[in-house]
């Protein structure tokens, strides 16, 4: 049996100028790293339930399973992805696990 999943959010922010659309050394620096982000999600135990960005906002969103917070950190530094943006962990539950909670 496997370790306990958990879920976690993910949100990611950064300025306009340190954007790799418009940072031409954020950009090469992100192309090396995030070419192995598959790679590293298996070496890290990280299923990525989904990934979302608002690029006017400069903000990026994850919703992952992971067995660990360090998991998800590590995960994040070798991607490349924490040396441009703010990242914010949070575990996180379903509402409709709450809800069934609520009315049970």
């Amino acid at each position: 049996m496997g370790e306990k999943m958990t879920i976690f959010a993910v949100n990611m922010k950064h300025t306009p100028e340190s954007c790799p659309m418009f940072n031409e050394e954020v950009m090469k620096k992100l192309r090396g790293a995030i070419s192995k982000r598959e790679e590293l999600a298996e070496k890290y135990g990280i299923k990525i339930l989904s990934a979302y960005t608002s690029t006017i906002e400069h903000t990026i969103f994850y919703i992952l399973e992971a067995s660990s917070q360090q998991s998800v950190e590590s995960y994040f530094v070798k991607i490349g992805m924490a040396f441009w943006n703010t990242v914010d962990i949070s575990q996180v539950t379903p509402v409709e696990d709450v809800i069934k909670k609520i009315v049970e």
